[in-house]
């Protein structure tokens, strides 16, 4: 193995994700058990030493620190006069008093001035949780101080616009008003905004609908109005009355919470305004709200929750076996029975609350007022409901379930996506479990021991990277119609402490959540090219397809990385296909766009995978120099019975064929997709049927079909 390829690959490894900490200690010995203790439990650690007042100040002016360990007391200093010399540089770092074993206790006068927490030093076990919630609480006051920042500039760039502003707006506290802005003022005739100053929001329309604002105030701070708008007559200082559309949102006000009034000029086109405005909110097949509006209303329903004014429940409601209903009876069936549960759900859930398509077969009841228990017993009553429907599809009765989420919106959550994330993944355990079934996630306590999975995970990858513990599998891509040779797709597989070879669906989420897909790519892609290299030096012409991530993508170096790569193994390019996923592509489109061309300047080849599912799936060969395009594996399944999905694949091939492009079949399990797969033209077919994954390259590609 060529050491030089490993040597950059090593570096960047090694440089991920270091905890930089101050250790401020006159016997190194003790400072070095401590900072042991971090590495074995995973953390990459850069460990700065300091004895004295002059040292830790030298340290603090050159370094970036995360945090300090600091002996109870040395020869000539303390770790008392470390917090003092740490306060002089006004840094937040926070500061841990290590003492001799059982004496935390007679470190409190350190913790009075301004130490974050003391720990024995022979608690080596609990340093690893100390260090990471004192890292955790640091970040989370530097976010904090960033998003204050923010605030204060998005304020003053909101305020100029509100003050330039044509439309009337103005800002309410408890019924008065607290600001207005000129077109307000404007609009009832007042010419100072002293003058509505503490002036009631009932003083601004006529009394006859007094009643009628009441009534909708009182349910909108309540959470139970679907609308926030109301449609009434203002009342002009001098002029009488005139006809206003009030639109009212939560917001804040010089940081006091408040309630947000906008009222715009009433157009000719009303009647087309509102229809338009209907057809925004709904979605088009189940004639429920869609899930660009359920956002708008849950990001308003938990800025209310979170001022203590609501509370309630997402609860998040996903059709068990879609797929193999869809696969079996085509998109049309599996679109009416959609519908027809829709309907269902609509008659039974709609005074619970706000219902919605979110996506796919999922739907999504935004409970109002509902606790963990009644929101349990909504969602035992849907999982009835469901299992006991049956949907008429073509002749045919279809019967399903559903799995169920559940997460609580109150005065703890933060913001719309942790509500539905969390809810998604109760909705994932529930299905996990078998389905027809509901589960309320309660991130207090598995979020916890995710993030402790996922710790222990990174520290996995990091030791696999580091020793090798990967192992490459291919699978031949054989061809049909397209160019012969020796063609293969490069799959990973993850050695387990017990020898167990696990598929990347086990890791790759984790290695993704601590920021280590660059790493795992290259490494993928060393070893790739090794292999490579030696197969064309036996004389073995080969092409191999390298999968390539998000992270990678937007990789700077990636491209004169490869090339350095190239170069030194002496490969030629032409043999080696990066193969990128249709939606990671289109979510990094601007990376994708400049590292497809630099792979063409490389004259390397592109494959873009999973293809076909995606919205205007065609867009993404416009933008995208690609050589190969693979169909999704969802469009394969059971094709032979699908003759939807059959006319999508001709669709697929017939585009690629007249954009020269080749075009790839994979999931290929059985004889039947063969035949079919004949017929619709594609170029080359992938699957157990032809041969599963091995750490062989042994295919006899000249006696394949």
């Amino acid at each position: 193995m060529d050491t030089r390829i490993f040597a950059s690959l090593e570096g960047v490894v090694s440089n991920e994700n270091i905890l930089r900490v101050l250790t401020v200690f006159d016997a190194s010995e003790e400072a070095e058990a401590l900072i042991n203790a971090l590495r074995n439990a995973g953390h990459i650690v850069r460990d700065i030493r300091a004895e004295d007042d002059e040292d830790m100040t030298t340290a603090l002016n050159e370094n970036p620190i995360d945090i300090i360990l600091a002996k109870q007391r040395l020869g000539a200093f303390s770790a008392k006069q470390a917090v003092a010399t740490l306060l002089k540089f006004g840094r937040d770092i926070p500061l841990v008093v290590v003492t001799p074993p059982g004496k935390e206790s007679t470190a409190i006068d350190v913790l009075k001035a301004g130490a974050r927490d003391a720990i024995a030093e022979d608690q080596t076990d609990r340093l690893r949780y100390l260090v990471e919630r004192e890292i955790t609480d640091l970040n989370e006051r530097r976010n904090l101080r960033r998003c204050e920042q923010m605030l204060r500039e998005t304020e003053k760039r909101a305020k100029a616009l509100i003050d330039s502003s044509r439309d009337a707006i103005s800002y309410v506290h408890d019924g008065m008003h607290i600001y207005a802005n000129k077109a307000y003022l404007k609009m009832f005739g007042y010419e100072d905004l002293d003058d509505v100053m503490g002036m009631p929001i009932m003083d601004m329309v006529s009394g006859e609908d007094h009643p009628k604002l009441k009534e909708f105030l009182r349910g909108y701070a309540k959470g139970e109005s679907m609308d926030s708008q109301l449609t009434v007559h203002g009342q002009h200082i001098e002029n009488g009355s005139f006809k206003i559309k009030m639109e009212f949102s939560p917001a804040s006000y010089e940081g006091e919470s408040c309630t947000q009034i906008i009222i715009r000029n009433q157009s000719d086109s009303k009647e087309l305004e509102q229809k338009l405005n209907a057809m925004s909110q709904m979605d088009l097949l189940t004639g429920l709200y869609n899930r660009n509006f359920l956002i708008e209303h849950l990001d308003q329903y938990i800025i209310r929750a979170v001022e203590g004014q609501v509370r309630g429940s997402l609860i998040y409601i996903s059709l068990d076996k879609y797929n193999e209903i869809r696969s079996e009876h085509g998109i049309g069936a599996s679109d009416h029975m959609l519908t027809d549960i829709a309907q269902l759900l609509k008659e039974k859930l709609s005074n619970l609350g706000m219902l919605a398509r979110f996506e796919g077969p999922v739907f999504i009841l935004l409970a109002q007022n509902a606790d963990a228990k009644q929101s349990e017993k909504i969602s035992g009553a849907i999982c009835k409901l469901v299992h006991e429907h049956f949907a008429d599809i073509g002749g045919k009765t279809v019967q399903t379930s559903a799995s169920i989420g559940i997460c609580l919106v109150n005065d703890t959550t933060s913001n719309s996506h942790d509500v539905i994330s969390r809810a998604e993944k109760g909705c994932m355990i529930a299905n996990k479990e078998g389905g027809n079934r509901y589960h309320i996630y309660n991130p207090a306590i598995q979020e916890m021991a995710e993030q402790e999975q996922a710790n222990v995970w990174a520290n996995r990858i990091k030791i696999a990277l580091k020793e090798n513990k990967f192992k490459l599998l291919f699978q031949p891509i054989v061809s049909l119609h397209g160019e012969p040779g020796a063609h293969y797709e490069v799959l990973l597989r993850f050695i387990a402490e017990n020898g167990e070879e696990l598929s990347p669906r086990e890791f790759i989420p984790f290695a993704e959540q601590a920021g280590l897909m660059v790493f795992v790519d290259r490494w993928v892609m060393v070893n790739a090219f090794v292999v490579l290299s030696r197969q064309h030096r036996d004389g073995i012409k080969t092409r191999l397809f390298i999968k390539i991530s998000g992270p990678t993508l937007s990789d700077p170096d990636f491209i004169s990385w490869l090339q350095e790569r190239i170069r030194t193994l002496k490969l030629d390019p032409d043999s080696i296909v990066f193969q990128v996923a249709e939606d990671t592509a289109l979510n990094y489109l601007k990376q994708a766009k400049m590292v497809t061309q630099g792979l063409s300047e490389l004259h390397c080849r592109v494959a873009l995978e999973n293809f076909g599912l995606e919205q205007n799936t065609y867009q993404s060969l416009k933008h995208l120099k690609v050589n190969y395009v693979k169909v999704h594996n969802k469009i394969i399944q059971a094709l032979a019975q699908n003759v939807e999905n059959q006319e999508k694949v001709k669709e697929i091939s017939e585009y690629a064929s007249n954009q020269n492009i080749q075009c790839i079949a994979p999931n290929v399990e059985d004889a039947n997709n063969l035949a079919v797969l004949w017929q619709c033209a594609v170029d080359f077919i992938q699957g157990h049927f032809l041969k599963e994954p091995s750490d062989k390259m042994d295919y006899d590609f000249e006696e394949s079909v």
